[in-house]
């Protein structure tokens, strides 16, 4: 069981890597499905803009549906999955679960949040192996 970061607004939440594809439940029940080849893109996108430099969030429901979000997770997610404004909001979620496995850092802050990335991932095969492994390889 991990938590998400939103401090008095935090979401208990379970995941499991399954046919390539990490499953999300929450505490109320709700659920969301990231497919490996998905966080890669993802992964990427924040790579190429970022690089190891700290990046939000940006999972605003109102920014997202008025493309007026600023680049960080959630805007990552929607560009793989356009207009599934629902599926991006799930970067509170994804956020933690990379940051678990050791891929991502967080600022330690709940308002404001933000991650960098600490190992950039070449292909699934190195993705899977991490995720599976819960721990990202230094």
């Amino acid at each position: 069981m991990l938590i998400t970061h939103g401090g008095s607004k935090a979401k208990l939440f379970d995941w499991v890597l399954r046919d390539d594809s990490i499953e999300i439940k929450n505490e109320n029940g709700r659920q969301e499905n990231y497919p490996l080849s998905e966080i890669l893109a993802v992964m990427n996108w924040l790579s190429k803009r970022f690089d190891f430099g700290w990046f939000p969030l940006a999972n605003n429901v109102e920014k997202l549906g008025e493309d007026t979000e600023v680049d960080g997770l959630g805007v990552a997610i929607l560009r793989q999955q356009p207009r599934d404004i629902s599926h991006a909001q799930g970067a509170s979620y994804l956020g933690v679960i990379l940051e678990h496995v050791g891929l991502l850092e967080w600022n330690s802050k709940h308002r404001g949040i933000q991650w960098r990335i600490l190992h950039h991932m070449e292909n699934l095969d190195e993705l899977r192996k991490t995720i599976k492994e819960g721990k990202a390889l230094p």
